[in-house]
């Protein structure tokens, strides 16, 4: 049986922020990650951060690349929910 898979998206920080520049995903496809555990560095006109796991889980499957821009929302990630990881 297939699990759902959480999306990760392209945060918005502040009221003008209309798009995001993957600097770096800090995990790997396959890795495990915790809540809260930092998964990638953003870029925006007036911001470098790191995003944030939405909860824990396996990072199953990265969308967009590193060195590309999207817009907010936009999904870049799926993680695998914690209790859909197998033995």
């Amino acid at each position: 049986m297939a699990s759902e898979l959480i999306p990760v998206y392209m945060p918005k920080y502040g009221m003008t922020m209309t798009e995001g520049t993957i600097v770096a995903w800090l995990k790997a496809e396959g890795d495990e990650v915790e809540e809260g555990e930092p998964l990638l560095s953003v870029e925006t006109e007036k911001v470098n951060t790191d995003v944030e796991s939405p909860a824990s889980g396996r990072l199953v499957e990265i969308a967009i690349e590193e060195g590309t821009s999207v817009p907010v929302g936009t999904v870049i990630a799926y993680l695998e929910p914690v209790g859909a990881i197998g033995g």
